[in-house]
């Protein structure tokens, strides 16, 4: 008899639902949920509703307090698992208390080994010091929530039969921070800090000039000079919005710096394909001196350069040639042929669509973060009328500790 009542109940709510939805475009199992809600049968619906369902009946003033109440207390877990998992993090050496600028010093020292002679007590050379910095940069982003904006996503992934059950507070964390990573690991590789001066609209301003406008960065793109007046609003083809772009100094931006002020020197030039790939690596790994050679060395490259090189390389030396089982895999790190198992190419996200080569030692690319700092965190969370607002923090920066050791094309 209960079982019949229930099932009245649920038929009679879903009923009204659909009628309501017909008319005003609310969602059946919304409308469905609060008529259940308001009855003596909510506690037997929420128990037998198929999964996920039951958060139909939380309230919005339930969602925001599950919000605060997981984020007050998971802040930092969210934020290291969110550094931590991305793909640039676990390609590169890490400094994780970087606050300020740090040296990442370096010794050379002299040759000084010859013959015994007791009557010679002076060294012979010595040792110098030399330093790179690496400076990092505090980054924000600024989340607003209304909660009934992200419960029908929800319910949608929580109803996918090869879902994994989460709770509400926890699935909405977990796909921003999704978010996060994604925009920090897609413009790693070409983040840079430039000058940004406030928008003047009596001002014109030239391709490459970065502007603040209504709280955005943005980067006139187009061909020649604006006008007086050309704002990202009224000419919106000049600007390209560029806020996560700009955090700091990424890989791309030091080699360009160093190329233009610390003498560092392109080793190959032009371009590649699939049909030379291999042969424009090799001529690079030629001006390699022995000495760091035999330290081994990886060149870091994108997933087309990869491609290319595994492309050539098995026309030139496997299945191309009728030789199986040696082909190169594509997407996959794997010693260069004829570098005496010294050279691994390492293909890498981060590096999006670049064409540049990168050739150094393990360890000499160093990423800075300040996993214990304050400063890298989730701020105040602050209730509005329909939702709430949150703050998230975090510290970065990127330097390669020598240059004496890279080696790079001229491509970007």
């Amino acid at each position: 008899m209960k079982t019949i009542k229930f099932m009245i109940g649920v038929l009679f709510a879903l009923l009204i639902g659909t009628a309501v939805q017909a008319e005003t475009g609310l969602n059946a199992f919304a409308v469905g949920g609060t008529v259940l809600a308001s009855g003596a049968v909510l506690p037997q619906v929420v128990k037998n509703l198929p999964k996920g369902m039951a958060f139909m009946a939380v309230t919005p003033a339930t969602d925001i307090s599950a919000l605060q109440g997981y984020i007050t207390k998971y802040s930092t877990t969210l934020i290291n698992q969110m550094l931590n998992g991305l793909d640039f993090i676990r390609d590169l050496a890490v400094e994780r208390t970087v606050r300020e600028p740090r040296a990442l010093p370096k010794m050379t020292v002299d040759e000084g080994v010859r013959r015994l002679n007791v009557s010679i007590e002076t060294a012979k050379g010595g040792r110098t010091w030399t330093e790179r910095i690496l400076t990092p940069h505090l980054g924000m982003k600024i989340i607003k929530i209304i909660p009934e904006e992200v419960r029908e996503s929800f319910m949608s992934a929580m109803l996918d039969p090869n879902a994994k059950e989460l709770p509400y507070a926890q699935w909405v964390w977990a796909q921003e921070f999704a978010k996060i990573a994604a925009e920090l690991n897609d413009n790693f590789y070409l983040n840079t800090r430039p000058t940004v001066v406030d928008f003047d609209a009596a001002a014109t301003y030239a391709v490459g000039a970065h502007i603040l406008y209504k709280d955005v960065i943005y980067k006139q793109v187009s061909a020649g000079t604006t006008t007086a007046g050309e704002s990202p609003e009224n000419a919106a083809a000049k600007w390209s919005d560029v806020d996560n772009k700009v955090l700091f100094d990424g890989p791309d931006a030091i080699i360009k710096d160093a190329i233009a002020n610390d003498g560092l020197l392109t080793v190959n030039t032009g371009t590649f394909n699939e049909t030379d790939a291999y042969a424009y690596v090799k001529e690079m790994w030629g001006t390699v001196t022995e000495a760091h050679k035999n330290r081994g060395m990886v060149a870091h490259v994108s997933y087309d350069v990869q491609q290319d090189l595994a492309e050539n390389i098995n026309t030139l030396f496997g299945s191309g040639k009728g030789i199986g089982g040696v082909d190169v895999e594509e997407g996959n790190s794997f010693i260069m042929k004829n570098t005496g198992g010294r050279l691994r190419i390492v293909p890498h996200t981060w590096m999006g669509d670049s064409r540049r080569i990168i050739i150094t030692h393990p360890g000499n690319a160093v990423l800075g973060l300040n996993q214990a700092s304050d400063a890298q965190k989730i701020g105040k969370v602050v209730e509005t009328l329909h939702g709430y607002r949150a703050i998230v923090k975090f510290i970065m920066g990127f330097q390669f500790r020598d240059i004496e050791n890279l080696y790079v094309n001229d491509q970007d």
